[in-house]
């Protein structure tokens, strides 16, 4: 609003008026960011996190998103998930590339490399019961 030659006293006037009339709402916003996230775009807990404090939202709203939508109990499942879809894409590379390429997509999501590395190890063996 600043940009647009509000004053700094109007603009904050009007970002108040939106909070109190729910026009505004970080905890909400931080809730469907979760939330979209484990639908469409997975990353781990701290990933997220971190978006959500790069956009400004307060740290108690991140923490209760979190809490409410994905829990610390949840990310090996993420993770599992995302691992299980990319190896499934990568069955025609040899063993140790197709690995490493796992690991690698669950690092640039915000995964450990323990769990990562612990993941890809459950998907492979998974793999080779079944086959």
């Amino acid at each position: 609003m600043r940009e647009a030659g509000f004053s700094p006293e109007d603009a904050d006037a009007a970002v108040c008026r939106a909070i109190e009339e729910k026009r505004i709402d970080d905890g909400l916003f931080a809730r469907l960011w979760v939330d979209d996230r484990l639908l469409h775009h997975p990353l781990s807990r701290r990933a997220v996190e971190q978006e959500l404090a790069e956009r400004a939202v307060p740290r108690e709203h991140i923490a209760a998103a979190l809490d409410a939508s994905y829990a610390p109990s949840r990310e090996p499942e993420v993770a599992r998930e995302l691992a299980a879809a990319r190896w499934a894409r990568l069955a025609a590379i040899e063993p140790e590339v197709r690995r490493r390429r796992v690991i690698d997509h669950l690092l640039r999501r915000g995964f450990t490399a323990g769990l990562a590395a612990d993941i890809v190890r459950q998907v492979e063996r998974e793999e080779e019961s079944c086959g």
